[in-house]
């Protein structure tokens, strides 16, 4: 699953519109870097991590709840994200809406994978 996230993300980040990746190698970012590229992958190992740490103590007994428990930690944690970007970053409303988008992208992709496929539970079992 980590590594399936890791594709989207490339993809997600090729398929950029010139505006965002131009905003981006203009701002304080300096463009992407090997470090951001690490730091992308460590963020993306923990956020997997913790969607699986989640499911597997919650005591949710359907595929189902645990579906809508993952799609709701995005929802409450992740996408207030959007007023703190529009606040702190000077980029449109679209661009905003498409640097959160690889959140939810992630999000169902851990939703559906984790959800739904037993041996993901038991990893942290005990």
């Amino acid at each position: 699953m980590y590594v399936l996230q890791l594709l989207v993300g490339a993809i997600w980040y090729s398929a950029a519109p010139a505006n965002i990746t131009q905003q981006i190698e203009g701002s304080a970012l300096g463009g992407i870097s090997t470090e951001t590229v690490i730091g992308f992958c460590v963020a993306l190992f923990f956020y997997t991590c913790f969607s699986a740490w989640l499911l597997a103590k919650t005591n949710l007994r359907s595929s189902f709840e645990r579906l809508v428990l993952t799609i709701s930690s995005w929802l409450f944690i992740v996408l207030p994200n959007v007023f703190f970007v529009g606040m702190f970053v000077d980029f449109t409303h679209m661009s905003v809406g498409y640097l959160m988008s690889f959140g939810f992208i992630s999000c169902l992709i851990a939703a559906f994978i984790l959800s739904f496929w037993r041996s993901n539970r038991s990893i942290f079992k005990g």
